[in-house]
């Protein structure tokens, strides 16, 4: 389970950038950001948990690389196009705080997996860039999609295994859209977060 919540948040969760992102083609972006998950979970004093500052660390190593404005567009669909400005930026912040503290979390179990790139598909304006992390069990492949924008490459999906993360939320997503509407499911996602912030703070 570890192996698939390192690359979700090495998606997400998760170094202060060398270089901005649109200096970098989609494998670097890539690189950068697994990269600085990986040494912030290396430079843990606890290596069974995170603090708030290796938190912290985990975040900042890939902002600038992961787009969760359109993580989370495409995690909601169609309903996003019926969403106001202001639901939207409560959406997207709502969004990347659960799945860093879905996620985040269950980084605590990293311990020295490695990381190998492969093969790197470019379009005109997407990408994806094949992966697999390994430990002396098994190789995990790992598949990142990636977009183009004036900011530079950035991730947007994660497919573990074949499983796409943002699939995966599309099908939650949908059903409380479905049920409670769109003021309803927003309601319902800020209690989610609350909820498993409190399991955070309980937990430390």
């Amino acid at each position: 389970m570890f192996k698939k919540m390192l690359i979700i948040l090495s998606f997400i969760a998760l170094l202060p950038m060398q270089a901005t992102a649109h200096e970098q083609g989609p494998l670097p972006v890539v690189k950068t950001a697994v990269g600085g998950v990986i040494d912030a979970l290396k430079a843990r004093k606890d290596q069974s948990s995170l603090s708030n500052t290796d938190r912290e660390a985990i975040r900042a190593a890939i902002q600038g690389y992961f787009d969760f404005g359109e993580m989370a567009k495409r995690a909601l669909g169609k309903p996003w196009k019926k969403m106001a400005r202001e639901q939207k930026k409560e959406f997207v912040a709502a969004f990347r705080e659960l799945l860093e503290l879905s996620y985040g979390n269950r980084l605590a179990d990293y311990h020295d997996q490695k990381v190998e790139y492969g093969k790197v598909k470019i379009g005109k304006r997407t990408a994806i860039v094949n992966s697999e992390v390994i430990d002396a069990e098994k190789r995990t492949p790992v598949r990142y999609k990636l977009v183009h924008k004036k900011s530079g490459w950035r991730v947007y999906d994660i497919k573990v295994e074949g499983i796409s993360m943002i699939s995966t939320y599309r099908t939650d997503f949908r059903a409380a859209v479905n049920k409670d509407g769109i003021d309803g499911f927003l309601d319902g996602l800020k209690k989610r977060v609350a909820g498993l912030k409190e399991q955070d703070q309980s937990a430390s």
